[in-house]
Parts: C-alpha cells; sequence; structure tokens
C-alpha cells in the first residue's frame, strides 16, 4: 500500500475518542510512520489557564502509536484482529500550549510485538515530550 492507501485506512480505523479529545491525523508517511495532532483548547487544559494536561498528550501518544502499528497489517493478514497497548512511558520536556504534533516511528515488530517511539513537538518544531509504546498485535488463531 502507498501512503494514501495507507491513511485512508487508518481514517476508517479511527476511534470516537479520537473526536473527544480532538485528534486529527496529519499524514502516514510509510507503513509505521505516522503524524497526529492535537489542537489546544479550553478542555485540555490543567489548573494553569493555557497548558494542555499531561493526560492529553499521553493519549495522543498512545493514539499515535497505535496509529503507526495499525499501518503494519498486510492487505491480505485475515489473523490481524487488532493491537493493544502493554506498556506506555512518557517524558515530558516542556509544556504544550498551542498545537502537539506527535510523529510515531516503529522501532520493531515481531509476529506478536511491536515497539514504537513517539515524538511530540509544537508548531515550531520545540520537542515537548517523547513516548516510548509496545503493542500486543492480536490474532485470530
Amino acid at each position: 500500500m502507498d501512503q494514501y492507501q495507507l491513511k485512508e485506512r487508518l481514517e476508517s480505523d479511527t476511534v470516537a475518542y479520537w473526536d473527544l479529545l480532538g485528534i486529527q491525523i496529519i499524514a502516514v508517511h510509510r507503513s509505521g510512520d505516522v503524524e497526529l495532532s492535537l489542537e489546544m483548547r479550553p478542555e485540555l487544559e490543567t489548573r494553569i489557564p493555557g497548558i494542555m494536561h499531561g493526560g492529553a498528550i499521553s493519549s495522543l501518544i498512545d493514539s499515535a502509536a497505535g496509529a503507526a502499528v495499525s499501518t503494519t497489517r498486510g492487505e491480505d493478514d485475515d489473523t490481524w484482529q487488532g493491537q493493544a497497548t502493554l506498556d506506555l512511558n512518557v517524558t515530558f520536556l516542556k509544556p504544550a500550549k498551542t498545537v502537539a504534533i506527535a510523529r510515531a516511528t516503529i522501532l520493531r515488530t515481531t509476529k506478536s510485538l511491536a515497539f514504537v517511539t513517539v515524538d511530540v513537538k509544537d508548531a515550531n518544531e520545540e520537542l515537548l515530550a517523547t513516548g516510548r509504546a509496545t503493542y500486543t498485535i492480536i490474532r485470530s488463531r
């Protein structure tokens, strides 16, 4: 699949939680490499006005990593049932104030596991947070 087909498939696989938060697909660069964004709005603030809540950033990281994993599914893989987060680690470096853009890249996959790294930047390319995630790939028997 080319990047446009992968993006189209990813758009059809999104979950309602993305809509609730306002997560948008920016790009699918290739299989295992995606970018998502989350715009700041009052509902996502901490008690400090203008600062995005860490939970929103963590959700963006988890969503981007999961999206990257989902793009690795083969077109004719009838055993693929989905993926689930096994482990998620987030390191916050700077507060997000406007937009958070997450780029997730697969580091390694096996038949049942995927290891992903995620960088979250603002519109000025300032690094806001990093994440590492491990996913299980759920397959039918």
